[in-house]
């Protein structure tokens, strides 16, 4: 198995426009009604189908109602606040999505290819450990960069504070917590905006 970067078709968009077309678009979709409620924007990033070379960008929030009514099944306020299992679970887009996103499905892809990042599926399990395990991970590596940098874009173009009327932490994670899921959430706020989150996860 050999990474490849050769592309057939030259893209028409790239990648990260249609990331901030689709996750502006979705903010932007909030209703006046549930914004002065929500205390945290959601940036869940999963693999589709269980596959590496596929991140996904799922864009939620939490309310404050939820948290409240969350609160008699998590063993304390705080992980009912921020333990994302106890979340509205919300889906305003699915950036990335081959069903409902297509097209940012392909651009996904050819940006993975520019990167250099492209790979096949390994036929033995020498090539997956030397081949494909260290291109995942650099794939999720700068997939998670990117959505730290457009999280700080949408706070310093003032499109989170139009959304939900103020600043909000944007929580960048998966379904599980660790130190780096605290440290890419760090990076992707203004300082001291996610310090509840971050000291959540950091002393959990």
């Amino acid at each position: 198995m050999i990474p490849h970067s050769d592309r057939q078709d030259p893209p028409t968009t790239t990648f990260n426009d249609h990331l901030q077309q689709l996750v502006e678009g979705a903010l932007a979709s909030i209703s006046a009604a549930d914004a002065g409620d929500i205390y945290a924007v959601s940036f869940l990033i999963q693999s589709e189908d269980d596959d590496p070379r596929r991140p996904t960008l799922t864009i939620g929030y939490n309310t404050e109602t939820q948290a409240r009514r969350s609160i008699q099944d998590a063993s304390d306020q705080a992980e009912a606040r921020w333990n994302y299992a106890f979340w509205i679970q919300n889906e305003l887009t699915v950036v990335g999505d081959r069903t409902s996103d297509p097209a940012g499905a392909t651009a996904r892809q050819n940006w993975i290819s520019d990167l250099g990042l492209r790979y096949d599926e390994p036929t033995d399990v020498a090539d997956g450990d030397s081949v494909a395990g260290p291109l995942a991970a650099r794939i999720e590596a700068h997939f998670g960069q990117t959505c730290c940098r457009l999280a700080r874009v949408l706070h310093t173009t003032g499109v989170i504070e139009r959304s939900v009327g103020r600043p909000v932490p944007v929580i960048v994670h998966e379904l599980e917590y660790y130190e780096a899921i605290a440290r890419q959430t760090e990076a992707a706020n203004p300082p001291g905006l996610a310090d509840e989150f971050i000291s959540w996860v950091l002393n959990s």
